[in-house]
């Protein structure tokens, strides 16, 4: 029996299509998370694709996106990432650890990110949950 790693599913999934992982998948796939059970890969595309385990958000411009090469899979950036959690404002597990893992990872600051100003009541929502995630 073979076990996959979900990095190496999603990049057998997604080989040879155009894509950027979005939102949770990029969270998962970036290791802002823990990890989970995600039933299907969340992916931005300029268009439809007949890809089963995808969800697709249908955006006008790969290029636009901001988002980088990592691991075999184009992928939005970190503080992309964080950016489209919040403004999804879904899953508050996934925004919190990624929250307490990004500040974990950088010496105990988020002073990195550059979050725009109508996220900032939501960033210091979560960002003062991510800080006593570890604590607990």
């Amino acid at each position: 029996m073979t076990v996959m790693a979900y990095n190496d599913w999603l990049r057998n999934l997604l080989k040879n299509v155009e894509c950027v992982l979005a939102f949770d998948t990029a969270a998962d796939f970036l290791g802002l998370t823990n990890g989970g059970y995600r039933p299907v890969a969340q992916i931005f595309v300029d268009k439809r694709q007949n890809i089963e385990g995808t969800e697709q958000i249908l955006v006008p411009s790969l290029g636009d996106l901001e988002c980088e090469q990592r691991n075999g899979l184009i992928c939005t950036t970190v503080n992309r990432t964080i950016i489209d959690l919040l403004e999804q404002n879904g899953d508050e597990q996934i925004i919190t650890e990624s929250l307490a893992n990004y500040y974990e990872e950088h010496d105990g600051s988020f002073a990195g990110l550059k979050i725009p100003n109508h996220l900032q009541q939501r960033f210091e929502k979560y960002s003062t949950w991510a800080l006593e995630y570890y604590e607990e």
